[in-house]
């Protein structure tokens, strides 16, 4: 199975901006409100490429845009999915 088909799984889709940088979004609801999660490689520039990689995880709001929770570095993406299953 791709990442991307195990991160379609938990609920995350691929977006892009403009300038080409891609990352994993999920909508969701953050202290009442309407919010979404990126997932990011390490450096923030792109998508893991693999469950080990070390991914940035940020959380906003939806309508600003605004950083609800400073983004954090997690050691590698399997572990950050295994922490939204428990």
């Amino acid at each position: 199975m791709s990442v991307e088909e195990i991160m379609e799984k938990h609920g995350f889709r691929i977006s892009a901006s403009c300038a080409g940088t891609a990352w994993y979004t999920k909508f969701i609801k953050y202290d009442g409100k309407r919010a979404y999660v990126t997932v990011m490689d390490k450096d923030g520039e792109g998508l893991p490429q693999s469950l080990d990689e070390p991914v940035q995880v940020g959380i906003y709001e939806l309508r600003s845009g605004d950083e609800l929770e400073s983004s954090q570095n997690i050691n590698s993406l399997n572990s950050y999915l295994e922490s939204l299953e428990g």
